[in-house]
């Protein structure tokens, strides 16, 4: 799957990135904790380093994975979230504390519910491109055709991607833009117009990802919404384009 940069960093990913730091902390601190050491003594400061350095390492990546929106993210997020609860469980077979056991609770509950909502923010269509640099565009299983409009200028594209929130979109060359857009899909006859704004695009900015904002009917134009009604009426799949 083609790989994306993010221009607009949803909470999720600012969360996420918080939880790791976090789960650093929560092990650091429980290991202070069932030793009877304090977390601020120089001592057992100079000795995380070793006890440490590997969950470390392992959090580091973790964080720049995410925060660069990489697709092994969730894979390490995984990872380190099971480092954390093998070394206390590892803690509380050695020696059993009821408070560990609570926080220990916590953290798997807070866990399990960010990796679900991380889980979903990668699924969304503007930053899944459901392409490689590889496919043939022409001729794709079914083609629909879209032009982006930023201001007067208007750019050619098709649909590669999309659901209720936006979309993801080819276009013809390298295109540079951002910011609020309007998006014009000709389909069945009928024009449907919504305006979003750029929120993610491919490394050879050839593709962008569009998050719609919301907007009311109006009588005289299709919106998004109306679109996404109509291709599931109609049977369309994006993972069907290739």
């Amino acid at each position: 799957m083609e790989q994306i940069k993010l221009k607009k960093r949803e909470t999720i990913i600012k969360n996420t990135i918080i939880h790791i730091f976090l789960s650093y902390m929560f092990l650091y601190l429980e290991y202070a904790f069932r030793h009877h050491l304090s977390p601020l003594s120089s001592t057992f400061i100079s000795k995380s380093v070793y006890l440490f350095g590997l969950p470390a390492v392992i959090f580091i990546v973790t964080i720049f994975l995410v925060w660069h929106f990489n697709r092994q993210a969730l894979s390490f997020y995984t990872i380190s979230i099971f480092f954390v609860l093998f070394k206390v469980i590892e803690g509380l077979v050695i020696d059993f504390n009821k408070i560990i056991l609570i926080g220990l609770f916590c953290y798997i509950i807070v866990s399990y519910f960010l990796y679900q909502l991380l889980a979903d923010y990668f699924s969304r269509a503007f930053v899944t491109p459901n392409y490689n640099q590889s496919d043939l565009f022409d001729p794709l299983l079914k083609k629909i055709d879209v032009i982006v409009q930023i201001n007067e200028k208007k750019i050619n594209g098709c649909l590669t991607n999309w659901d209720e929130e936006g979309c993801f979109i080819k276009m013809e060359g390298e295109q540079h833009f951002d910011g609020v857009i309007k998006v014009i899909i000709n389909f069945k006859d009928r024009d449907f117009q919504q305006l979003g704004e750029v929120v993610a695009h491919s490394r050879d900015f050839s593709g962008v990802g569009i998050k719609f904002y919301p907007s009311s009917k109006e009588l005289n134009v299709f919106n998004w919404t109306e679109f996404i009604e109509l291709v599931n009426e109609l049977g369309f799949q994006a993972e069907r384009l290739r």
